[in-house]
């Protein structure tokens, strides 16, 4: 709604709620920084995002340590502008004969100390320092050191570092840093203001807005060195969500019908734009804060700079185009609909160029079974890290290798990229073809930019295979073929196991047909794999490696792992690795999450609802978003799913595009927009580095679990509204 509609009353109650929000906020900023402890900073491989100019970690002393270069620089949060105290621990390790080392300390231009660092080889010296008063959010603190370069060693060798401390000199009251708060403030009023715009109420989106600022400051007052870097960043975000729905809503506004905002499904594409190119705009920024490794790819800047002008040249050629009967939100929907297929046309051909380590993990077990007769399943391969490099799918997949094991692995692999370019655009045209509208098609084939797509046909993965299979066991369901239905999820189920979880849609429907169709597709496929591995096989698959997969260890931390046990996990493992990782905690946690949401799907998917053709509906009411239930939950509740898995969600979005001609609700809408934007957008390193981090860098790289969660949360919000409408029909007739 324009600002100049607003009454004298509703301006007071908006400037009241951002009054409040901001004394909330300073609040819990000033009280965090007076419980902040001091900075403790050791040497791990977290220690890269505050130190540079360092060689790698190695253990000197048995402890671990890292020898400086000539020049280096500790990075560190202010706690305060008053003065602190700095404390180092350094060692002289030098080899025998070598000067030692003549350290030199100063913070900017401004010199602090010189001094020597005695020789000793297994204590380090503890030097005390106290730095000047400052108003910034950091301190840059400059070790230059004298070094050497001893023989049979490339590396500049200055000062072995083991720990640095900041602490605010006793007394007093702090005053936090102006820029730090500032960044704290931001982050809330921003925020609110995003979530406002996203169709919240006052009193949500005030909460939701001082929770947050409660929890960072939380962090604060807990944990200063894993949340105060990330303030600038966390504003940042926080601006870029609130420009992006804001533009969104100027550009497309919403309508009120029955008391709430409504959105027109003609215009999803361009909230749907808007949100996936704030993405790489947040890399830019991340990047100028210091972030190393985080640009998006020289080739998205260039194709978000001509959709941007385009969508200028748009803007200025709108009178001229609605004499033709254009306006401008058609015009943006075609300039964002032409950057999103010039991007996925570039991540297809990306994907073409990169390796496949996945791909030949399958290849090279097939063709070592084929030529040197070595088993399928390398067993101590498997027990050793079951997400490593080894073949551990039920044979069905070796199977289907079989014949090209003679053939040039390079080749195999070319041909397997291209059978998955062809599937996703056979997918693609299965889903179009069913929009209503144009607008409507525009939305679906948008959602094929999708990164865990081009990363499925870069690494040799067949989640696209899935994603294809998905949408045939969908249509094969709307037009009651459920036999057929079933011979799919059955085929599928025995190369990757987890579309065992899509039977659940038909038997809570007690649609029984499937189970047939599933056991004579079972059975054919199985009696192929017997031809081609004999028995053997099979039983070293169901009584060594399915147990194996199946055990305790199941989960993972890897930043990859975006389900709910991946984003459970990280918080307690002791290394954010590729590693099987399970405590009785997480196996509990993750138990009760997927026992949770299987009962939810359950009872949202136990009714049918009628088909809603005659009002417009291409889909039929619920059939696909009860289905698109299960399928979620072969991404997010079981133990593990690479980020590439996600290719399979392509669908759960369409299902909403496509679900009747009703408008969204603003907030269904806005939250279906920030969840393509998390998961289609970028992989494990496109906001991070390889510097695996705390606290609120834990909490980042599950972002897009976050968008799983807010897709999940659209699909229930929908599938409720289904089931209230005939309700609300009722209670107007009576």
């Amino acid at each position: 709604m324009p600002l100049r509609t607003f009454t004298p009353a509703q301006i007071r109650s908006h400037l009241g709620s951002l009054l409040g929000c901001l004394c909330l906020t300073l609040a819990f900023g000033v009280l965090a920084f007076q419980l902040a402890p001091p900075l403790s900073l050791g040497v791990s491989p977290y220690d890269r995002n505050f130190l540079s100019g360092v060689n790698a970690i190695e253990r000197i002393a048995d402890v671990p340590s890292r020898w400086t270069h000539g020049a280096s620089t500790l990075h560190m949060p202010s706690l305060g502008v008053r003065a602190t105290i700095l404390s180092l621990d350094l060692l002289n390790s030098r080899p025998a004969g070598m000067p030692d080392p003549v350290v030199n300390l100063s913070v900017g231009d401004q010199h602090l100390a010189v001094f020597n660092v005695a020789r000793n080889a297994s204590r380090p010296g503890r030097f005390r320092l106290l730095l000047p008063p400052t108003l910034g959010a950091s301190i840059d603190i400059h070790i230059d050191s004298t070094w050497i370069r001893p023989a049979n060693d490339p590396r500049e060798l200055g000062v072995v570092f083991l720990t640095a401390q900041l602490a605010p000199v006793a007394g007093g009251p702090r005053l936090p840093p102006p820029l730090s708060l500032a960044a704290l403030a931001g982050m809330a009023l921003l925020g609110y203001v995003a979530l406002r715009g996203a169709g919240l109420g006052t009193g949500v989106a005030l909460g939701l807005a001082a929770m947050a600022a409660a929890g960072v400051s939380a962090g604060i007052a807990l944990r200063p060195l894993d949340v105060l870097p990330f303030l600038n960043r966390l504003a940042a975000l926080a601006g870029l969500a609130c420009a992006a729905i804001w533009l969104a809503r100027l550009i497309a506004p919403p309508q009120r019908e029955a008391g709430r905002l409504v959105l027109s499904r003609a215009d999803l594409p361009i909230y749907l734009g808007l949100a996936w190119w704030t993405m790489p705009l947040f890399q830019i920024i991340l990047t100028l804060d210091g972030a190393r490794n985080v640009g998006p790819n020289w080739i998205t800047i260039m194709i978000g700079a001509v959709t941007a002008l385009a969508a200028l040249a748009a803007l200025a050629l709108r009178g001229a185009a609605a004499r033709r009967g254009w306006t401008y939100r058609q015009l943006l929907t075609a300039v964002l609909l032409g950057g999103s297929l010039a991007h996925t046309v570039f991540l297809i051909g990306f994907a073409f160029t990169r390796s496949a380590p996945d791909f030949w993990i399958h290849f090279r077990a097939i063709r070592s079974f084929v030529r040197d007769g070595l088993p399928l399943y390398n067993l101590d391969g498997i027990r050793a890290n079951h997400f490593g490099f080894s073949y551990k799918w039920p044979p069905l997949y070796a199977a289907i290798l079989r014949p090209f094991a003679g053939l040039d692995g390079t080749s195999v692999m070319t041909g397997h990229r291209i059978v998955n370019t062809l599937f996703l655009g056979s997918t693609a045209a299965l889903l179009v073809r069913r929009a209503p509208s144009w607008p409507v098609a525009v939305a679906v084939l948008m959602l094929f930019n999708f990164r865990p797509a081009a990363d499925t046909i870069a690494f040799g993965q067949v989640d696209i295979a899935m994603l294809l299979g998905a949408t045939l066991v969908l249509l094969a369901a709307l037009r009651g073929r459920d036999g057929l239905a079933g011979a799919l999820i059955a085929f599928f189920t025995l190369i990757k196991l987890f579309p065992a979880l899509l039977f659940g849609f038909f038997l809570v429907q007690r649609r029984w047909r499937v189970i047939g169709g599933a056991i004579l597709a079972g059975l054919a496929c199985t009696a192929l794999t017997l031809a081609v591995f004999g028995w053997a096989t099979h039983w070293i698959f169901l009584t060594e490696v399915l147990p194996i997969m199946g055990s305790g260890g199941g989960s993972s931390p890897w930043i990859e792992n975006q389900t709910f046990s991946g984003f459970f996990s990280r918080f307690f493992a002791p290394q954010i690795t590729a590693e099987p990782f399970g405590t009785p905690l997480i196996s509990l946690a993750t138990y009760a999450f997927f026992g949770g949401a299987l009962l939810l799907a359950f009872a949202l998917a136990a009714s049918r609802t009628p088909s809603d053709r005659a009002a417009g509906a291409s889909w039929g009411v619920a059939t696909p978003l009860q289905f698109s239930l299960f399928l979620m939950l072969t991404v997010l509740a079981v133990p593990a799913a690479w980020m590439h898995y996600e290719a399979v969600v392509i669908l759960v979005f369409a299902a909403i595009l496509l679900h009747g001609a009703a408008p969204l609700s603003l907030g269904s809408a806005s939250a279906l927009a920030a969840a393509y934007a998390l998961i289609a957008y970028g992989n494990q390193w496109s906001f991070t580095d390889s510097a695996i981090s705390g606290g609120i860098g834990v909490l980042g790289y599950s972002y897009k679990f976050y968008g799983l969660l807010l897709l999940f949360g659209v699909i229930v919000a929908e599938i409720w509204r289904d089931r209230a409408a005939p309700h609300a029909i009722s209670a107007r007739a009576t």
